[in-house]
């Protein structure tokens, strides 16, 4: 949802549209998305250890991929809101802690990806004299 939203908006401040209030409703479904991006991670990491998946490379090379790239698109539109369009840019406290809820739930997003991938890319070791 964040990344569905987010590649229209990336477009506008690219084209300098920096006028255009973003809908009341992408900020319903990022607060939607934000809250179960962090609800699903952390449940995750408290009550599920880390899969273990037979070794496949390509796949877990794949799923590290698309994690490092979502990343990079949010640090792209990051970069771009604050270091190009930084005077256009109407701040309120609550807007920058949605960004950084945004922000850090992506993080957290790619990290879950970066384990299951390394979950496929792991030599299984087996401990002595199990067979």
């Amino acid at each position: 949802m964040i990344l569905w939203n987010g590649v229209p908006i990336h477009r506008r401040l690219l084209m300098e549209h920096t006028a255009q209030q973003a809908d009341p409703s992408v900020f319903v479904l990022g607060a939607f998305a934000v809250i179960l991006i962090q609800s699903a991670y952390w449940i995750r990491l408290r009550y599920f250890p880390p899969p273990r998946c037979n070794r496949r490379l390509v796949l877990g090379h794949a799923i590290q991929f698309l994690g490092r790239l979502s990343f990079v698109f949010i640090g792209g539109m990051f970069g771009v809101v604050f270091f190009t369009q930084f005077e256009a840019l109407e701040f309120s406290v609550w807007k920058v802690l949605f960004l950084l809820a945004i922000l850090f739930s992506l993080f957290c997003y790619t990290l879950d990806l970066d384990r299951l991938g390394k979950a496929f890319t792991a030599l299984e070791i087996l401990e002595p004299g199990a067979r």
